[in-house]
């Protein structure tokens, strides 16, 4: 049974020259720390800190529990012990502060501040963790994790910077900020030969100016099978844009850096049962369980209509009606498969 309370180490005051401004770090130390005087561990940074362990001082009154889903998993033996170092951010300068580039926000004008925030977090607070804390160092030991502006920002500093980082949960990014497509970034990056695992997820509920396009998920299937890039991505049914959902699937990336996701389980095909004839196009999201409580959407696999003049599917999952009727929709991946089957109206 997990312990009711988890200590957090808390810095209330950190000061950075870069962005003269002081912030409260919180840091979660693993059960083992104070006994295994020796031992070192890997590091988990996370942006937007405040949310990460408790809830009183979030914006939205919740947290992740992230601590809590660490202990769990190391508990169960499903990950190695880890330290993870939660960042708060500054609440106005936020958004300015986990920006590449300039946005605007509720029709003001919003000036980047990024770099200096990556400087702030590579030059200033990596160093004094590395110091005062028995951390692995090296890219292969060290992750970034964010969501929203958090996510944003993770996926830039960690795609900057693969000599310091090689794990990335990037989490509901905020791909609509500044001037650039979701495409556009994530094309100004390149990706041959890259050594770092990509987690990236979003929520079919999270609206859609969150949403990933047709264009984005077929560019993302492209750096995974085409690329060999080590990614995973995940549509999550029915998940909002909120602390709650992000704590509800933070174990799936902490499996992924630190453990073993296990054995696949099923595959299930989530989509709309009903579809119109003339209305906006639906996809098809097929979701990969494995037994470690892991999930995923599959970005290998290939999909079939097994009544091709009635619907048609491609290769992104995006359905065609053609007439009005009843369909099954097929998915074949990792040597399982699932059906779904879609009854096709005029309105």
């Amino acid at each position: 049974m997990l312990k009711e309370k988890i200590d957090i180490k808390i810095i209330e005051d950190f000061y950075s020259e870069v962005l003269a401004n002081e912030r409260k770090i919180r840091i979660y130390l693993p059960l083992s720390y104070s006994t295994q005087k020796n031992k070192d561990y890997p590091v988990l940074y996370v942006h937007d800190g405040q949310n990460v362990f408790h809830g009183k001082e979030s914006f939205s009154g919740d947290s992740w529990l992230l601590h809590q889903t660490a202990e769990k998993l190391i508990k169960e033996n499903l990950i190695e012990e880890i330290i993870i170092v939660a960042v708060d951010n500054m609440g106005e300068e936020r958004l300015s502060e986990y920006a590449h580039q300039d946005g605007f926000y509720q029709g003001k004008k919003v000036k980047a501040h990024g770099f200096d925030y990556e400087k702030f977090l590579v030059r200033e607070l990596m160093p004094f963790i590395a110091e005062h804390y028995r951390i692995k160092e090296g890219p292969e030991n060290t992750a970034l994790m964010g969501s929203s502006m958090g996510g944003l920002v993770t996926f830039n500093i960690g795609l900057r910077r693969t000599d310091l980082f090689s794990k990335l949960a990037v989490m509901s990014p905020s791909f609509w900020w500044g001037k650039t497509s979701p495409i556009e970034k994530i094309n100004s990056y390149k990706y041959q030969n890259l050594n770092s695992k990509i987690w990236l997820d979003t929520g079919e509920a999270e609206g859609r100016f969150m949403s990933f396009t047709e264009k984005v998920i077929s560019e993302l299937k492209h750096l995974k099978t085409d690329l060999n890039l080590d990614l995973i991505y995940y549509q999550v049914p029915g998940a909002k844009h909120s602390e709650k959902a992000w704590a509800a699937r933070v174990h799936c990336p902490l499996l992924y850096f630190y453990g073993d996701i296990g054995e696949i389980k099923k595959i299930e095909l989530i989509g709309s049962k009903k579809i119109t004839l003339k209305g906006a196009k639906k996809r098809i999201n097929p979701i990969v369980t494995f037994d470690s409580s892991f999930k995923m959407t599959a970005l290998e696999g290939e999909f079939k209509s097994l009544k091709p003049e009635v619907l048609k599917i491609n290769g992104n999952g995006v359905l065609t009606p053609r007439k009005t009727g009843r369909a099954e929709i097929e998915f074949k991946a990792f040597g399982y498969r699932a059906r779904k089957k879609i009854n096709i109206v005029k309105k």
